[in-house]
């Protein structure tokens, strides 16, 4: 479920002709969309520091045979944003019932460098206290008429990375003329 999001909001921005990153802009707009949504089986919350969303709680909803509701923690995500506003990496965690307490799951880092804007997804390694190499990169390249998404996996960490797909999308040429 975590990849297939990530994945849909890399390729949702790469549908753009316009190429953009993730911003604290696009959080806070995602989770207003989730968050309004009032006939769902999850609900949201989130710590703010002026504009930006430093966390966002998830809870699942869960209704009792008297059809009282109650709300379970279920997944938490930490954001940090660069200077600039652009998302450096999402840390996210998954509630532990029998612990009550988090449990880190993953990492999703964030580069842009002038041409390119990289996202890399790390799992949390519980033995060793650490996130593992990035399993999974996404390279997506930032030009006005063309983005180019190209995806990469490797089955461990140690492995190399091998490469999942490519895709162009062209900016449409629109042809105007007169009668």
């Amino acid at each position: 479920m975590k990849k297939f999001v990530f994945a849909t909001l890399m390729c949702v921005a790469a549908m753009s002709a316009k190429a953009q990153v993730l911003t604290s802009e696009t959080v806070n707009n995602v989770y207003e969309a989730v968050s309004n949504k009032a006939d769902g089986d999850y609900y949201y919350n989130a710590e703010r520091k002026g504009k930006d969303i430093t966390t966002m709680y998830v809870y699942q909803k869960a209704t009792n045979s008297k059809g009282d509701i109650t709300l379970k923690p279920y997944l938490k995500y930490e954001y940090d944003y660069a200077l600039d506003g652009t998302l450096k990496n999402r840390v996210a965690y998954r509630w532990n019932d029998s612990h009550s307490d988090w449990e880190c799951t993953a990492r999703y880092d964030y580069t842009l460098t002038d041409n390119n804007y990289f996202a890399e997804f790390s799992r949390y390694n519980q033995k060793a206290n650490r996130f593992d190499l990035p399993l999974d990169r996404m390279v997506y390249t930032l030009k006005d008429s063309i983005n180019h998404v190209i995806c990469y996996h490797r089955d461990r960490p140690s492995a190399s990375f091998q490469l999942v797909s490519e895709t162009a999308v062209k900016e449409p040429f629109v042809l105007l003329a007169k009668k």
